[in-house]
């Protein structure tokens, strides 16, 4: 296929007609058919813009459509009236004779628009209101943003291979239009340039992998596809592996309960606290490197009755992968500054004093874990002094590394971002490895059984059906994993991180999955990990036969990378978190508080845009002579106009009125569906229970049976 260039190529001004559809069909007979599923081989896409406003007659969320575009490799033909669309699609579909792969950048969105015009042969929803994709006769409509692994269309265009960038700022959002709105050049040159961006991005997704049909619904689709050919090599062998590896419905349920993500949040002691000379040290590459070098469940589940479990249970622990179910009656911490214990990962909770998520103290507790969580745990937790402490429903695998295809490909991975990093001409590449390396352990932690999601006339969600969809998985001929690997993955590394908390103490200030950041001066055990790091590395290439350099290689600069040592990020003068997700960093050193240079500032925080939101911090810092550190408080609201974020609300029947828009004129709508998306505010506001926790913490520190 011919790169596009969006100056020789039509693309028709007017709304949708015979024209249009000559061009669209032109563009169709002249590409290539793929495979016995007779696929065209083109890119196409589709987009709609809308405008959200209130009804005039009753203050009822609306939304409009007063634009759509739809490309076929070349031409862009625009509409105004989704009827018009309507009227496109079946057309198409009259002169089709292959399949058509129309791709649309956050189909969740746009579906909700059309969702009530067709009658669909077949939507395949992922999660609830999310189709992956949705087919009407011979035109299939894919959600490309899943596969750009969550990349706006600003982003991808700079990465283009061609010149063709997304137009940026060139239509106002704010203001209200319908179809009946006049639209400039410009802001049509902006629609059209979202189609050729996208266009651009599947022709040269075509071009990279072959053809059409070998682009995957998802990004993960693709380390999917290739960690599956490495194990499937010695199909036979590695079949007859995998078919050992099965569960029960009771023990996939069990494992799926003891999975979790990693751990964030601050020390809450000094939550809201400006902390002065702040270290940050990282893990490379955390995940990867317990999948390289960590230990994981090699066998069915085998259960092991309760009296066994509770008489045996440290001797289990150290021969075995154990999952269980842990009780405490009287859980008090060990520590005034962690509690690794998630409150809504516990199957019941009583009498609790909770923060930021985390269980301090409770009266009871019953969780799903891991023998990596328990010791966790232990460490934190005074199990010892507990009222009682009970292990019921222990299953325990035999234990072992994980397949050698599997570790081979994520040192691959890992080679091909080390060794690509920074190379002039082989940005592409390096972005692909780098992306291939992060979805490893995502395509492990897919669950097994999901709700019965399904879009007829509306979206249902149904009940899991364990049962079946646990034998199904057990029998799949194509299963190449097991659904236990992932939630060990993320048990080793949270051990990992919560080591070195444990290590560095009251000195310890916040953490983020593989990452913490404390104070004073803890370089000894970062050296010793490390080496242990090194070792590691050094006895999997001995164990897989492997030369030195594909394990450990070395970047363009002649440094060699590790998998999985710390690595020190930075000293920052000033670090203050009020929460998860939102901490501020001041990285300079040379200025005085209040004269810090541009760009010594880092903001992270969850829900708002940090870029924006930063600059309001320094607007009323400057405006009150105050340090952003005094601004940044738990009482700090961010204007919508700073925060850039937004509430939707689905729409699911027809919406119809007159409003004025924004060129004074009074027009009339009707939509069928849709979503009305307002701009909101953005708060910094803590929960009573962590300014409660925190008081006490600071006050006291020290928690005993009368305390829960």
């Amino acid at each position: 296929m011919e790169a596009l260039d969006s100056s020789a190529y039509p693309v028709m001004m007017s709304p949708y007609g015979e024209e249009s559809l000559g061009e669209l069909k032109l563009e169709i007979l002249a590409a290539d058919i793929i495979g016995k599923k007779r696929v065209l081989n083109i890119p196409a896409s589709f987009d709609t813009e809308n405008s959200s406003f209130l009804s005039e007659e009753d203050g009822e969320e609306v939304a409009v459509t007063y634009i759509w575009m739809f490309g076929i490799g070349h031409t862009v033909v625009f509409g105004r009236y989704l009827d018009e669309f309507v009227e496109l699609i079946n057309k198409l579909n009259e002169f089709l004779t292959a399949k058509l792969f129309v791709f649309v950048h956050f189909l969740k969105y746009d579906f909700s628009f059309i969702k009530k015009l067709f009658k669909w042969d077949e939507v395949f929803v992922r999660e609830m209101r999310e189709p992956l994709y949705a087919r009407v006769g011979n035109i299939e409509f894919r959600d490309s943003l899943v596969l750009a692994g969550g990349q706006g269309l600003a982003t991808i265009g700079k990465k283009l291979r061609v010149k063709i960038r997304k137009a940026v700022g060139d239509l106002d959002y704010d203001l209200i239009r319908t179809p009946e709105t006049p639209m400039t050049q410009r802001e049509l040159h902006y629609c059209e340039m979202d189609i050729r961006v996208l266009n651009e991005y599947i022709r040269e997704k075509c071009e990279d992998d072959g053809d059409i049909t070998k682009i995957p619904y998802t990004n993960t689709g693709y380390v999917r596809r290739y960690v599956k050919g490495a194990c499937f090599e010695r199909r036979g062998e590695y079949m007859e592996f995998i078919d050992g590896l099965t569960l029960t419905p009771d023990a996939y349920l069990q494992c799926e309960k003891a999975f979790a993500g990693g751990a964030v949040g601050p020390n809450i002691k000094y939550a809201m606290q400006t902390v002065e000379n702040v270290h940050s040290y990282d893990i490379k590459s955390s995940y990867p490197y317990v999948m390289c070098v960590g230990y994981f469940p090699m066998s069915y589940p085998i259960p092991v009755p309760n009296k066994e479990a509770n008489t045996k249970f440290t001797e289990y622990l150290s021969k075995y992968c154990c999952q269980f179910t842990l009780e405490v009656f009287g859980l008090i911490p060990k520590t005034d500054y962690c509690f690794p214990i998630s409150e809504h990962k516990c199957n019941d909770v009583i009498g609790s004093r909770v923060a930021s998520g985390r269980v301090i103290a409770a009266g009871y507790i019953s969780i799903n874990i891991t023998e990596f969580d328990y010791w966790t745990i232990a460490r934190f937790y005074d199990l010892e002094n507990a009222e009682e402490v009970r292990i019921s429903r222990m299953r325990v695998f035999q234990k072992g590394f994980l397949p050698a295809p599997i570790i081979k490909s994520v040192l691959k991975f890992f080679f091909d971002k080390t060794t690509l990093d920074g190379v002039a001409g082989k940005e592409r590449d390096y972005m692909i490895s780098k992306n291939m390396l992060n979805s490893c352990y995502g395509m492990m932690v897919q669950k097994v059984a999901k709700p019965a999601l399904e879009y007829s006339d509306d979206f249902t969600k149904g009940a899991v059906d364990y049962v079946k969809q646990v034998v199904e998985y057990n029998e799949k001929r194509e299963r190449f994993l097991y659904y236990p690997w992932g939630v060990w993955v993320t048990a080793q590394a949270r051990y990992r991180l919560y080591d070195a908390i444990y290590n560095i103490g009251d000195d310890w200030r916040y953490c983020d999955t593989d990452s913490v950041k404390f104070v004073g001066n803890h370089a000894d055990y970062f050296e010793r990990k490390n080496k242990q790091a090194m070792e590691n590395m050094r006895k999997l290439a001995t164990r897989l036969k492997m030369s030195i350099e594909d394990v450990i290689p070395k970047d363009p600069k002649g440094e060699e990378k590790i998998l999985g040592v710390w690595e020190h990020e930075y000293e920052a003068r000033m670090f203050k978190s009020i929460g998860a997700k939102r901490y501020l960093v001041d990285y300079s050193w040379t200025s005085k508080e209040g004269n810090m240079p541009a760009g010594s500032l880092e903001l992270t925080v969850a829900g708002s845009n940090k870029r924006s939101t930063l600059e309001y911090i320094k607007k009323l810092a400057l405006e009150s002579s105050a340090s952003p550190f005094d601004v940044f408080k738990e009482d700090l609201v961010v204007p919508p106009e700073y925060a850039q974020r937004t509430v939707s609300t689905f729409i699911d029947q027809p919406r119809c009125g007159y409003i004025d828009d924004y060129t004074g004129v009074r027009r009339w709508y009707y939509q069928e569906s849709g979503v009305h998306v307002a701009p909101t505010s953005y708060s910094f506001s803590v929960t009573d229970e962590m300014l409660d926790a925190i008081m006490y913490l600071t006050h006291d520190g020290h928690y005993t049976q009368g305390d829960i």
